[in-house]
């Protein structure tokens, strides 16, 4: 055995679920100013170039501390890092130390005694853990600050009230350079788990690497926030329980909380077509878990809006629940009307939803008429199928793919029109 895997980190088995974002934290993390990032040496292995540079993200329960590591010097053992953490519980801390590279893990110790353990999970994100001396640790993940475009909030007003106010709705924009009108992606959000956890619900919930990803290649992506999610007005009715334990999976209040989300996606939908930094002759629809079943579904209502549909591991409810055969394959038949093409993209080990269970819903859509193609992504052992966002590697020469056929797609439709 060697020394590297003599010490290499225990990690949590679900790390893999947690996606690089910005914090929730009231308070930036703040690095010294005499922060200075040199270039890595040219004979240094690719594997260890790729830390270099800044990375921002955030650790702890409900995103709640920002978090900040600056890798300046690098060699084959070691590199010279700063790392900062701040949160609305805890003064800013930030310290300059030298850690030591072990295989695709970062280790270093503070002078408090706390360690630090980072994990290269791809070259766009990086997870950590830290532990104090006392046995305290929190968990986070980091993506590179040149992650995705200009990141922009927003609040969409929208012609929804309640309670006598206008709701309004907040959408996360990555913009690539330039003036546009750009190819824009609207992409959905998922759900919370089972929905018996309010805490997250006001987490803004986005994908720095899906949206660097596509900003690469000048597309623009938003991440709208659904009524009731991260800071959006309303309130999160998507199908719970009557008494709000958990997301129902009775098909009497599944269904209409599916409706519920649909009138948000609606109001989004019509706010990018008001705007002049939006081509609307290429505007894709996508979302992750219910946001891909949502997308598939409103781009059915709605089939003249858009060029494609990316459905990332797309569902409603949990295939385990009793009548989730009588809601899945309903709602992925209402995209069988957009006659453009599909990607759905999925994983094996994913605790929501089998390969043959999606694979249902998948015939269920191309029984009624659906155009698409139906992706089994293979996984390393141990990590979850349900969370791939950040997996760029995995799944981008797939949307590659998918993104030459909506080129195709796009232009035999302008020429028959």
């Amino acid at each position: 055995m060697t020394t590297d895997q003599e010490i290499t980190t225990i990690w949590p088995g679900f790390m893999s679920a947690l996606e690089p974002d910005a914090s929730e934290s009231t308070v930036a993390a703040a690095p010294p100013a005499d922060i200075a990032v040199e270039k890595p040496s040219s004979d240094l292995p690719a594997s260890i170039s790729a830390w270099s540079g800044e990375w921002f993200g955030w650790a702890g329960q409900g995103r709640r501390c920002d978090v900040k590591l600056i890798v300046e010097q690098l060699s084959r053992r070691a590199a010279t890092i700063v790392c900062a953490r701040a949160s609305a519980d805890h003064a800013p801390y930030s310290e300059r130390l030298l850690a030591q590279l072990h295989g695709n893990e970062l280790h270093g110790q503070l002078k408090s005694g706390a360690t630090l353990r980072f994990r290269m999970r791809n070259p766009d994100a990086v997870e950590l853990l830290w532990s104090e001396p006392d046995g305290r640790w929190i968990a986070g993940v980091l993506a590179q600050l040149s992650a995705g475009g200009r990141r922009i909030v927003e609040r969409v007003p929208t012609g929804m009230h309640e309670r006598g106010e206008q709701i309004m709705l907040e959408m996360v924009t990555f913009k690539p350079e330039g003036r546009g009108p750009f190819p824009t992606l609207m992409f959905n959000h998922g759900s919370t788990g089972i929905g018996n956890d309010p805490s997250p619900f006001t987490s803004t919930v986005t994908s720095p690497a899906l949206a660097k990803y596509f900003n690469d290649r000048g597309w623009m992506v938003v991440f709208p926030q659904r009524r009731g999610r991260g800071k959006s007005g309303g309130l999160y009715d998507e199908g719970f329980e009557p008494d709000r334990s958990q997301y129902s999976e009775d098909p009497r209040h599944a269904l209409p909380g599916f409706e519920h989300a649909l009138v948000d996606v609606e109001c989004i939908a019509e706010h990018l077509l008001s705007r002049d930094d939006v081509d609307h002759e290429r505007l894709l629809i996508g979302g992750h878990s219910r946001g891909g079943f949502l997308a598939l579904a409103f781009a059915g209502a709605r089939p003249e809006l858009f060029s494609g549909v990316l459905n990332f591991v797309g569902g409603w409810v949990d295939e385990h629940g009793t009548a989730s055969e009588m809601i899945n394959p309903v709602i992925a038949k209402r995209g069988a009307t957009f006659t453009g093409p599909t990607a759905w993209l999925y994983a094996e080990n994913d605790p929501f939803y089998s390969i043959a269970h999606s694979q249902k819903s998948y015939g269920a859509f191309e029984a009624a008429g659906g155009q698409g193609q139906f992706h089994v992504l293979e996984m390393l052992p141990g990590q979850d199928g349900h969370h791939i966002l950040s997996l760029t590697d995995l799944w981008g020469p797939l949307v590659d793919g998918f993104l030459d056929r909506v080129d195709k797609w796009s232009s035999s439709s302008s020429t028959s029109n």
